[in-house]
């Protein structure tokens, strides 16, 4: 089945209060904002004044406003998502930081990206692999970067108990369970079918290096609560051959 009308639904419903929820569920599951959570992913990330940056499922454009904001160098970054609705918020946020000439919005999926392969110097993905077939975004990321060119993506972490199928069962029901009280069908859909793409530090170290990625670094950070997945934080680099 299909994935992405729920997913398409789901957060196009969610476009209007986007950044509230993200800090009403980040600071549940993980105890941080969304901000610090960002602070923590994207402390290492230093592009150049000459950088052409991907953000990939860029949202409400919570993140080129927080690298223009935070006045880190790049020369222009491109924001894809799937969703219209999130981009015509994104769009407002850039209207209003009067950056225009350096952020440029792409309705379209990291599935099937319409950009011509080696054009980025650095790709960011945060809190979106688990929507996503994650060997597949790798290796459309590994195309379109730049020889020695930079990844970064930030989400959910799994443990191995997870790959027990009752476990992993249950984590599911429970995850469909509480976004359909809490928020709708389609949230609930797409969270609970989402589980299957969280993936260990060492499942992520080994999809990586399939997909031709060195220089591997991956930070696990601690989860509020017992029940949630630890967030993972990974850098990685395409080779300079």
């Amino acid at each position: 089945m299909d994935k992405q009308p729920n997913i398409i639904t789901a957060f196009s419903e969610m476009a209007p209060r986007y950044e509230q929820l993200m800090d009403k569920e980040l600071n549940r599951f993980w105890g941080v904002d969304y901000a610090t959570f960002l602070d923590n992913v994207l402390r290492d990330f230093h592009p150049s004044s000459s950088d052409l940056i991907l953000d990939i499922a860029t949202g409400s454009g919570f993140i080129p406003g927080y690298l223009v904001e935070s006045g880190k160098t790049f020369s222009e970054i491109i924001g894809l998502d799937i969703t219209f609705d999130m981009l015509v918020h994104a769009q407002q946020r850039i209207l209003e930081m009067r950056t225009q000439n350096r952020v440029l919005l792409v309705c379209a999926s990291a599935h099937a990206m319409p950009f011509k392969q080696i054009l980025f110097d650095r790709a960011i993905c945060c809190l979106a692999t688990h929507h996503m077939d994650v060997p597949s975004l790798l290796k459309n990321i590994h195309q379109t970067l730049k020889p020695g060119g930079y990844v970064t993506i930030a989400d959910a972490g799994g443990s191995s108990g997870w790959k027990n199928l009752m476990i992993k069962s249950l984590i599911k029901t429970g995850a469909f369970l509480y976004f359909l009280m809490v928020e709708n069908f389609s949230r609930a859909a797409a969270e609970s079918s989402a589980i299957a793409n969280i993936h260990t530090s060492e499942e992520w170290s080994e999809m990586l290096k399939e997909c031709h990625f060195q220089n591997v670094r991956l930070r696990q950070l601690k989860s509020r609560r017992f029940y949630s997945p630890d967030p993972i934080i990974i850098h990685a680099q395409k080779s300079s051959a």
